[in-house]
């Protein structure tokens, strides 16, 4: 039974022979050195140091290594995870220079000692971020990456090899909004973070987030939060005053 309350991280090894489990919490596997042959519900893969790995809750997985290796591991309790944003599949992803940056705080907190535990939760919010980042199609993570930029919905459905027709019906299934109406609500919490944390201009922060027009960054807040830009800006500084 898994009654751990925080997250364990370790550096462990594996042996040449096969293992084959499932285990109540969520499991977060990152090379540091060689390989790793895993299998994981339908997902089977050679982890090496370019890539990393997220076993879900109950997922059964089949793991072995031929070579000298090594790996930090996360074990994740059940509680802290969601399943609806991580699915129940494995997630593999490519170790970019963000999750260079992950492990290296993970392992400065493991050679801090015993007391990593409080840290790590801390910092769990962000890794489980960057894991649905991953996972998200290709055109989806592309509307967070550049919002700021001219996006058509024939480019986006392009991305996905759709047709536009068909891209619009299937990113309403898999979001509950259409491309524009996801765009937009993108550009205006990017618009709400400008104007709570910076003194930007209204007419800076409507170029900042993709809009030609500070009356379309008007238009935008009034349509979703029934107030305009600077009354949004006064309304959260007031509340922090």
């Amino acid at each position: 039974m898994d009654t751990f309350r925080d997250i364990i991280a370790e550096r462990r090894t594996y042996t040449a022979n096969k293992h084959t489990h499932s285990h109540g919490y969520g499991q977060l596997i990152i090379p540091l050195q060689g390989e790793l042959e895993i299998t994981a519900g339908p997902k089977s893969l050679m982890m090496n140091t370019d890539t990393l790995l997220y076993v879900p809750p109950a997922c059964e997985h089949t793991y072995h290594s031929v070579v000298r290796n090594e790996f930090l591991v996360l074990d994740i309790p059940h509680f802290m995870l969601s399943s609806i944003e991580l699915g129940d599949r494995g997630i593999a992803c490519p170790v970019n220079n963000q999750w260079k940056g992950i492990r290296y705080l993970i392992l400065n907190e493991l050679d801090r000692g015993p007391e990593h535990g409080a840290a790590l939760k801390e910092l769990f919010p962000y890794i489980s971020h960057c894991l649905v980042q991953e996972q998200m199609p290709k055109s989806i993570q592309y509307i967070h990456e550049h919002y700021d930029e001219p996006l058509t919905v024939q480019k986006l459905a392009e991305m996905e090899h759709y047709n536009r027709s068909y891209y619009s019906d299937w990113f309403l299934k898999v979001t509950g909004k259409t491309p524009s109406a996801y765009i937009q609500e993108v550009r205006l919490s990017k618009a709400k973070e400008l104007l709570r944390d910076t003194n930007l201009s209204i007419l800076n922060i409507a170029v900042q987030v993709g809009l030609e027009h500070q009356s379309s960054l008007t238009r935008l807040f009034q349509q979703y939060e029934r107030v305009t830009p600077s009354q949004f800006r006064k309304i959260n500084h007031a509340r922090l005053s």
